[in-house]
């Protein structure tokens, strides 16, 4: 699989931010990483990680929103049809927040998978403000960040209503200290299968690594190995699938610190190795007028697959200008293409 050149004005319709196919973009909106699927409607939906602009980038962490969209084609545009999650939660553990969404469709029943900030009693809560202050948040930052966890909220339609599970589905424990986030699920075999990202508990200060865990539940508990599936740079942002035709599966990862997309195999689930070769692509799209568009930060690939598994449609997100976006990249089959 390989990434397709991208129509040559895309960068353009990027920076004024104009919503079109292969761009999703929201001039009110900071937008961050997206996941897709496909629904018996035979359209294309998504949900994506939304914050209001007049909160800066850093506003990921404590002002984001969950948003569903729909589209009639892999590349869009997408239509957004409102707020899935919201950022604040009184009734539940995830009181602050939600971001980087993964969707996993398991029996026809639609499973979000989440990141939020467990804050409940680490501040003064009251019946007229059961939510920590902006003042706080900011002063508070670091505990805000190791507050994250990964919950779960399942639906029957992609529009919702999504029912919160009430308790966090990972929390750090065992091999990652720190924070449970940036989840990837996918539903195989009846089991759910997750790769996530913590800290390194093996490593003084802050080393990031992703695990993978089983379920045999959307709502765990996950059993994660010991191994990262990857440890010897940090790497974020994984995505997963199982194509049935290779007998294998995949996932891309956001290598820090260094211009790539890397992608990592494995036959069970859970021994995983780097493919050959493992750069999938670099940091940066080609257009169609032979030129190259390198954005500022070229993060969170999400791959959407066909029934059988086979990649069709990468999605990444991007932030450029000081405009950020989901930007569509259709795929196709390398010839001769199988498992490795």
């Amino acid at each position: 699989m390989t990434p397709t050149i991208l129509p040559a004005d895309v960068p353009q319709r990027f920076h004024r931010g104009a919503l079109s196919a292969q761009v999703l973009v929201d001039p009110d909106y900071f937008i961050w990483g997206l996941t897709a699927f496909r629904w018996t409607d035979g359209k294309v939906h998504a949900y994506y990680s939304r914050w209001p602009k007049n909160r800066g980038f850093g506003g990921w962490i404590t002002h984001c929103e969950i948003a569903h969209a729909v589209a009639d084609q892999l590349a869009g545009p997408f239509t957004t049809t409102g707020t899935v999650l919201e950022s604040r939660h009184a009734a539940g553990w995830d009181i602050v927040n939600a971001h980087n969404p993964s969707v996993c469709i398991a029996d026809g029943k639609i499973h979000l998978y989440y990141i939020a900030n467990r804050l409940r009693g680490e501040f003064a809560a009251t019946d007229d403000q059961p939510f920590p202050s902006d003042a706080w948040l900011r002063q508070n930052r670091q505990l805000v960040r190791n507050r994250q966890c990964i919950g779960v909220a399942s639906a029957d339609n992609p529009a919702g209503p999504f029912t919160r599970a009430p308790e966090p589905v990972v929390v750090p424990h065992g091999r990652f200290k720190n924070i449970a986030v940036n989840p990837a699920v996918t539903w195989h075999n009846g089991q759910f299968v997750m790769i996530m990202k913590g800290d390194d508990t093996r490593r003084d200060g802050v080393f990031r690594i992703q695990l993978v865990g089983h379920a045999d539940h959307a709502a765990g508990p996950f059993r994660f190995q010991d191994q990262p599936i990857y440890d010897r740079e940090q790497t974020e942002d994984a995505c997963i699938w199982f194509d049935r035709a290779a007998g294998q599966f995949n996932s891309l990862v956001h290598v820090m610190g260094r211009p790539v997309l890397a992608r990592l195999v494995s036959e069970d689930g859970v021994r995983w190795r780097a493919a050959e070769p493992f750069t999938f692509m670099t940091k940066e799209f080609a257009l169609a007028d032979g030129t190259t568009w390198k954005p500022k930060r070229f993060e969170r690939p999400f791959v959407l697959t066909d029934a059988e598994g086979r990649a069709e449609c990468l999605y990444v997100a991007v932030i450029d200008g000081g405009l950020s976006g989901n930007i569509a990249v259709p795929l196709r089959a390398a010839a001769g293409a199988g498992g490795q």
